[in-house]
């Protein structure tokens, strides 16, 4: 009973420290206004859609499944991106609630909290978590896809069952395809191995690729629809730019490297304690795997060690890749770590063991607490502080400024493209100040501008064009958005 109210009590926290001034530091930028924008269309005009974001290979799109998992947040804020964003934080909490659920059924109680205290109190967990883009929603879905995979390979006979599993992995698809793609094998390679525990009815076997296959559907007919524009995309990415080959020599450190800092930063950002903790973390492995019930513990080593290795085979993309390709096996990377820790409790000499694994927990939580605790109360008047609490100060300044007067704006984003301040402007002109910027040109013009540490001069060569046809007659900032208000040249 302790331990129930224990986890409560940690998925509590959990919920605080993901949604705590959401409204101020929920990062909006890029993908989130072209997002909001159109998820705006289909609420007010009905612009119904059958693909998603665009992914980071030109020509290939996700599914539609995230914008319509986000719509009724949209619609439930009134177009306000603190609600999904928020939406998915408790999404996020529900994974963490679904990863303490599998290591209670396969493992042991201890080692569901011990693994929710380490994602709970994760400062780039909660980071993550906070974040109101496509990969999120993974978190959920990449525990629940385990969770249906276990019962799957002990014996479970259920349709249901099989029927969720290929629903989860199609819609996983539809949040992020560079992670969820990687279910596919790797949920392959597990039936593979423990195929004698596995029901194989052929309603099962139908029912998972039916629910697989319906998740397609919208990405099919809009390619039918369209040439094989998809097709054709990930045809070329894969077999014409081959974009899985292996590298030389030199490669391979820095992407080793690079799955340190994706894995281990998850309990610290420093250097040093990563390395120790990474050494520790092994050991421990190494001395608890005897413990461990061996069904579970190789389905998660799978789930997690599949995407390492075949991303390092991956060239493609100009051999970009970033941290939230895991996003699918972070969650799972957790678990095993909680259920080691839990087992090495149980190993003699106890005493050491226990004050070792006391001492990472203490480390863990104390670092990530400092930490949290300070980005927690960042405050967005900071000189380079761009969040969504800053750029809606700066678009209800410009409003509140220009009272019934008619307006142009001109926005500089580092990225270029404004779907971000378009998106603010279209949501509290119609929500709040009953107008929009004027279409037509304007004496009044309004100029906002992001800070761009990195390249200040295309900064500065922004703020001469418009120094060219309009005068500046008054100027604030909001953290690290500039606005002023100009005067055109007659």
């Amino acid at each position: 009973m302790i331990k129930k109210y224990l986890i409560f009590a940690v998925l509590i926290i959990a919920v605080f420290l993901r949604t705590y001034r959401a409204s101020v530091l929920t990062g909006f930028y890029f993908d989130q206004g072209r997002d909001a924008k159109i998820i705006w269309d289909l609420i007010h005009n009905h612009k119904f859609f059958m693909i998603g974001p665009t992914t980071g290979i030109e020509g290939i799109f996700l599914g539609p499944f995230y914008y319509y998992l986000i719509s009724p947040f949209y619609l439930l804020g009134g177009g306000n991106p603190v609600f999904p964003a928020v939406g998915l934080a408790l999404i996020c909490v529900a994974g963490i609630w679904i990863i303490y659920k599998i290591a209670s059924d396969y493992f042991t109680q201890s080692a569901g909290i011990i693994s929710a205290v380490l994602i709970t109190f994760s400062l780039e967990m909660v980071q993550s978590n906070r974040w109101l883009s496509n990969p999120t929603p993974l978190y959920l879905s990449s525990a629940l896809a385990v969770l249906l995979l276990l019962k799957i390979i002990h014996k479970s006979e259920r349709g249901l069952v099989w029927f969720c599993f290929g629903l989860i992995l199609g819609l996983s698809l539809q949040f992020e395809a560079a992670s969820a793609v990687f279910f596919l094998p790797a949920t392959l390679i597990i039936l593979l191995i423990f195929r004698k525990d596995v029901v194989w009815q052929t309603k099962n076997v139908v029912h998972t690729l039916f629910a697989f296959l319906i998740t397609l559907l919208p990405q099919i007919i809009f390619d039918l629809r369209h040439g094989n524009i998809l097709f054709l995309a990930f045809y070329r990415f894969l077999l014409s730019e081959k974009s899985f080959l292996p590298s030389g020599a030199d490669f391979y450190p820095v992407r080793l490297a690079f799955y340190f800092d994706s894995f281990f930063h998850k309990f610290t950002l420093e250097k040093t304690p990563a390395i120790i903790i990474a050494v520790f973390l092994c050991i421990s492995f190494i001395l608890a795997y005897r413990l461990l019930p061996k069904k579970p513990i190789n389905t998660l080593l799978i789930w997690v060690i599949t995407p390492l290795v075949i991303l390092l085979f991956y060239r493609g993309n100009y051999g970009y890749i970033w941290s939230y390709y895991f996003t699918g096996v972070f969650f799972v990377f957790m678990l095993i770590t909680g259920t080691v820790l839990d087992s090495l409790l149980k190993i003699r000499p106890k005493f050491i063991t226990r004050i070792l694994v006391g001492v990472f927990i203490i480390y863990f939580v104390s670092w990530n607490s400092y930490h949290l605790y300070h980005y927690l109360i960042a405050r967005p008047d900071g000189e380079t502080a761009i969040m969504l609490g800053s750029s809606l100060a700066a678009v209800d300044w410009v409003y509140q400024d220009a009272g019934s007067q008619p307006f142009n704006v001109d926005v500089y984003v580092p990225p270029v493209i404004t779907h971000s301040y378009d998106y603010l402007f279209l949501w509290r002109g119609n929500t709040k100040y009953a107008k929009q910027p004027d279409p037509n040109i304007q004496p009044r013009l309004y100029t906002l501008y992001e800070a761009d540490p990195p390249h200040p001069e295309r900064l500065e060569a922004w703020q001469k064009r418009q120094a060219g046809y309009a005068q500046i007659e008054t100027s604030t900032r909001f953290g690290g958005i500039g606005v002023d208000r100009r005067l055109r040249f007659k």
